[in-house]
């Protein structure tokens, strides 16, 4: 608690331009001496320590922690979440509030899990950047996962952070086909990236591949076949596309052959027809040479989108696969929801990629 009264106090001294190592003779002890003071405070305790001066900040740096799990969350409030790998039931959690005025913290406990919290008053983005930085170099950690919640984020995580696990854009963040590219060329995101509506022309259309392996996309409309053959994607879950049944025959025929889309594990995408189940089953699997199976032969029940998630698929009592040269299976099974007749059906098809254990 003593040392939580000095980096409150600390903060607004900041503000008022008050030298803070005058202000906090504690601040002066010979290096050694303050290390072994700090050592055994807490993330955000260090975190406050650490934005007293350049001299704490250096000692606080002296610390070793075990790399940290960092992400920006976006809610009703921004938030930065803390995790130490070594205990999962511990989050540190900063939280910034508007309507905030002095600097407080506070702790919840939910059964064997523990919620620190530090609130902070909200000044805008720049602030929240700062901190970020200034976290990532304290405890030499990359950040883990990145909400976008302004077109300006965009830039800044390019030049501070180019590889990331996770990325999820906000809705209507990307304005233009700049924007688009700069993201999708300028980005490696290793794990999952969710891209929610984009802002831009109805009849635009992207050719060129997203280079992630899990991707995520609300509102695809925009995304081409083309992007979609071209790509070297894993996961691939679109919602609100404008591909045909046709389009996805494409898709199988070019499956089959076995010279693109040899990583493909799962694809999940939601299209709009005004043709009946019968009708469209027939155009999605057009010349090809399908099987059908009654009751599950082995095929797996859930598929791994990334490190954090497992998806359990839906239980099917008809599926048709497609078997490959090499001998993987593509199981297609979708869900046909019932519609007046001369209505468009939306209508969601899941494709997974297996092979029989020997």
């Amino acid at each position: 608690m003593f040392f939580q009264a000095i980096f409150f106090q600390g903060i607004f001294h900041q503000k008022s331009k008050i030298k803070t190592e005058m202000s906090f003779p504690v601040l002066q002890l010979p290096r050694v001496v303050l290390l072994e003071c700090i050592e055994n405070l807490d993330v955000l305790e260090i975190i406050l320590f650490s934005r007293l001066s350049k001299r704490s900040k250096t000692i606080a740096k002296l610390i070793r922690w075990n790399p940290l799990d960092i992400r920006w969350a976006s809610g009703e409030e921004e938030q930065i979440w803390i995790k130490l790998s070594t205990d999962p039931g511990l989050k540190w959690i900063i939280n910034y509030e508007k309507k905030k005025e002095s600097a407080d913290t506070e702790t919840t406990l939910l059964g064997p899990k523990a919620l620190h919290f530090l609130y902070l008053k909200d000044n805008g983005i720049e602030d929240i950047t700062q901190m970020m930085e200034h976290i990532c170099e304290v405890f030499r950690s990359p950040i883990c996962e990145m909400d976008i919640i302004e077109e300006s984020l965009i830039e800044w995580i390019i030049k501070f952070q180019p590889i990331i696990r996770y990325v999820f854009i906000r809705e209507d963040i990307i304005t233009s086909v700049g924007s688009l590219d700069r993201i999708l060329k300028n980005f490696e995101v290793t794990e999952r990236f969710f891209l929610a509506s984009v802002a831009l022309d109805e009849y635009f259309q992207y050719k060129e591949p997203i280079p992630f392996r899990c991707i995520t996309i609300t509102n695809s409309y925009w995304l081409s076949l083309t992007s979609i053959l071209k790509g070297n994607n894993s996961i691939i879950r679109l919602l609100g596309s404008k591909l045909t049944p046709t389009d996805i025959n494409t898709i199988l025929i070019v499956w089959q052959s076995g010279f693109k889309l040899q990583n493909l594990e799962y694809l999940e995408i939601e299209i709009s027809t005004y043709l009946d189940p019968h009708r469209c089953n027939h155009e999605i699997f057009k010349n090809l040479n399908w099987t059908v199976a009654d009751e599950n032969d082995g095929r797996p029940t859930r598929v791994r989108f990334h490190d954090e998630y497992i998806h359990t698929l839906p239980q099917e009592q008809t599926v048709h696969n497609l078997i490959r040269n090499d001998g993987m299976i593509l199981s297609i099974f979708g869900e046909y929801p019932e519609v007046p007749e001369g209505e468009k059906t939306k209508v969601l098809l899941h494709l997974q990629v297996w092979g029989r254990q020997a």
